[in-house]
């Protein structure tokens, strides 16, 4: 895998020797950018999301137990959406506990081995939507679907929570938001568990 690594550092310096890079080496320049870009970018989300999400699912827990005490109507809302924060947190501590420990070398490596088949699955693509459809198993669309599932899970992070605050001063519609927030996000973590699953743990076996 070193020896990988090396050739891998060769190709995509070369040119600065020999002149300008050809189209395999530019390929090669291209999959370690978008890749090292996802990365850096889902590093950040993930250390923001982390502890937002922790602090939000916090607050749900102390204001289902409060409504329980007092046998609150909306007890069983609040109990669902601590529930389904907490659940989330643990998908966000899986997915980035994965994304923690990628690094630049992890993308070389990955390159480095796959090169081939994914510069043939490039040749016969038709864009690069279908370039990754078509590189649905190899390490490099696993890294690329994982770095990408830190925005999905950020995505529904906020969409629960503007639908909590929209209508903050009213106290049953925002009962109600709850409460349709909490179906459209186990819906959603449903489907990230099943893909997830699907996509990256099923190929890493």
């Amino acid at each position: 895998m070193r020896k990988a690594a090396v050739f891998f550092i060769i190709l995509i310096s070369v040119f600065t020797v020999f002149g300008e890079p050809d189209e395999t080496q530019i390929f090669a320049a291209q999959l370690y950018n978008q890749a090292a870009m996802l990365l850096e970018s889902s590093k950040t989300q993930c250390r923001e999301l982390t502890q937002k999400n922790k602090v939000l699912a916090t607050a749900l827990s102390n204001l289902a137990k409060t409504a329980r005490e007092h046998k609150n109507v909306a007890t069983n809302v609040f109990a669902n959406a601590e529930y389904l924060l907490n659940f989330m947190q643990e998908s966000i501590e899986k997915t980035c506990g994965l994304v923690e420990i990628a690094n630049s070398e992890s993308i070389r490596l990955i390159i480095a081995e796959e090169f081939d088949m994914l510069l043939a699955k490039r040749k016969i693509s038709s864009s690069f939507e279908d370039f990754i459809d078509k590189i649905f198993s190899t390490e490099y669309g696993k890294f690329l679907y994982l770095t990408t599932s830190v925005s999905s899970l950020e995505k529904m992070y906020t969409k629960w929570a503007k639908k909590m605050i929209s209508e903050k001063n009213n106290l049953k519609k925002t009962i109600t938001n709850i409460a349709d927030a909490n179906t459209e996000l186990k819906r959603e973590l449903t489907d990230f568990t099943k893909t997830f699953k699907l996509y990256y743990e099923k190929t890493t076996k």
